[in-house]
């Protein structure tokens, strides 16, 4: 009886040094994930001398995070995602009839983070991130052959939740808005074709995925 006592005292004074010693200054985290993002509107089209405003639809997101904790506290963070989506007629503001089929944009984000997180010393670890890079926009619209890609200032901005397992392995689940800063923009431009009105093109949505630290 006795050593049964003493083994479960010495597994949970274990556990709780391994829940003490998740985040430590120094250590690295790689984040691979997945998710989903809600498209955003992309401005008022032109095209036969028909009006309507375009948005992206909604689609899955793919990406990875790499992260260096400066303290339990705080972190820096790189990010790449890659999100496939499609433009599409917004029923609310109809002129005349769209045409179908209004062709396909990838956009790809290069983005840096700042992530503050809380509660350091404790398995759940919930966080808040905000950061900047860019957006690259990736037009393939039928019958628009010189469409060219162009890159954006884009902002980003999330939160979420760290669940840790080890010391080295966690759950990551994220909710994350890009904001991409659209201007003038030229990347859809063409004879007849998209000349956006709209400034920024918003983006939000969730994602998940594992977290590798060392």
């Amino acid at each position: 009886m006795k050593i049964r006592v003493a083994a479960l005292a010495f597994l949970l004074v274990a556990f709780a040094a391994a829940a003490q010693a998740q985040l430590r200054a120094g250590t690295v985290e790689i984040n691979p994930y997945a998710g989903y993002l809600f498209g955003g509107n992309f401005g008022d089209a032109h095209l036969d001398f028909s009006q309507f405003r375009v948005g992206v639809t909604d689609d899955p997101v793919y990406g990875g995070r790499l992260g260096f904790n400066a303290t339990s506290l705080f972190e820096f963070e790189l990010e790449y995602a890659y999100f496939k989506t499609h433009f599409e007629e917004d029923p609310c503001c109809i002129f005349q009839p769209p045409p179908s089929g209004l062709g396909d944009l990838k956009i790809q984000y290069f983005m840096g983070y700042a992530t503050f997180n809380f509660g350091g010393t404790n398995r759940f670890i919930p966080y808040f991130t905000v950061g900047a890079g860019a957006a690259n926009l990736d037009p393939d619209v039928p019958g628009f052959p010189n469409l060219d890609s162009d890159t954006r200032f884009t902002l980003g901005i999330g939160g979420g939740v760290k669940w840790f397992f080890t010391p080295n392995f966690a759950l990551r689940f994220d909710g994350r808005v890009y904001s991409t800063y659209l201007g003038s923009t030229d990347v859809l431009c063409g004879w007849y074709y998209v000349c956006t009105v709209s400034n920024w093109l918003t983006n939000g949505g969730f994602n998940g995925g594992f977290i590798v630290a060392f």
